[in-house]
């Protein structure tokens, strides 16, 4: 009697055990990849020599497509210049290779970079942001009572003085109160014949 498990437990117990007669599949020899597709091919796995060529050939086409190498320059990101040491600034190199050619260990002589004060970018830059700040302040300041007047004339504006000066014959002085210019704008141009307006013949 007992319960229906331990009848089982014992059936089993008493079989003999049966092993399998042949090897199992796992130590069977792969078979060949399948083939790839033409438009699906893989990047090369080994990077061949490089060569140089002056055209695009089917070796850079697969380094280009290669997912690691795309990969690791995502990871790099764009590129943020150093806006102080790009090439216009490095006027003083050849002054500084010059006098160390004799011994290269020296480290007396002119930097090599200039410092920014000395920096020909950065002065352009600075001497752009005057005369951007003065335009900014007679844009703002042009009609307002107490004003002086302009002193920077568009192209419009200088074709007028030229126009009343040199070919109307009007003084200095009431060309700059008809126009709102700063006293001794219409000075800076010269002598009439210095600077004038010149006709272009569009046929």
């Amino acid at each position: 009697m007992g319960s229906s498990a331990s009848k089982a437990r014992q059936a089993a117990g008493s079989a003999a055990r049966k092993y399998p007669a042949r090897s199992p599949a796992t130590n069977v020899q792969p078979g060949p990849p399948p083939p790839v597709a033409p438009g699906n091919r893989p990047g090369p796995t080994v990077h061949p020599k490089t060569q140089a060529s002056s055209h695009r050939d089917e070796a850079i086409n697969l380094d280009a497509s290669d997912p690691d190498f795309a990969r690791s320059l995502r990871t790099l990101g764009a590129v943020q210049p150093n806006e102080i040491e790009s090439q216009s600034s490095r006027y003083s190199a050849v002054l500084h290779s010059k006098s160390s050619s004799r011994n290269p260990l020296s480290t007396s002589g002119p930097p090599i970079m200039p410092t920014p004060s000395n920096n020909p970018a950065l002065q352009i830059l600075a001497a752009r942001q005057k005369w951007q700040d003065l335009a900014d302040y007679e844009a703002g300041e042009y009609g307002r009572r107490g004003f002086k007047g302009r002193e920077l004339l568009d192209a419009g504006t200088l074709r007028r003085v030229l126009t009343l000066r040199d070919r109307r014959g009007i003084a200095d002085e009431k060309i700059e109160e008809m126009l709102e210019l700063k006293r001794g704008t219409v000075k800076k141009l010269g002598p009439k014949g210095l600077v004038g307006i010149s006709e272009l013949n569009v046929e």
